[in-house]
């Protein structure tokens, strides 16, 4: 019976996981990022083209302030 309730609870944070990514791709390069200072974090990131880095960039001001003035 516990063995089932976990396997439940482990399809369901996969689902749901693969469902946040789905709806926030750019979330993973977000988070790595969060950790990075410097220019470093102003360049696109691989699979972005520079019009579509800034407008995720525009998503994160927090993240990304330096790099949006």
């Amino acid at each position: 019976m516990n063995t089932k309730i976990i396997l439940y609870i482990l399809v369901g944070l996969v689902i749901l996981s693969l469902v946040v990514l789905t709806f926030f791709p750019g979330i993973v390069h977000a988070w790595k990022d969060s950790g990075r200072s410097g220019q470093d974090i102003c360049k696109p990131a691989p699979g972005y083209t520079e019009e579509s880095w800034k407008e995720h960039m525009g998503h994160h001001p927090n993240i990304y302030k330096d790099c949006l003035t």
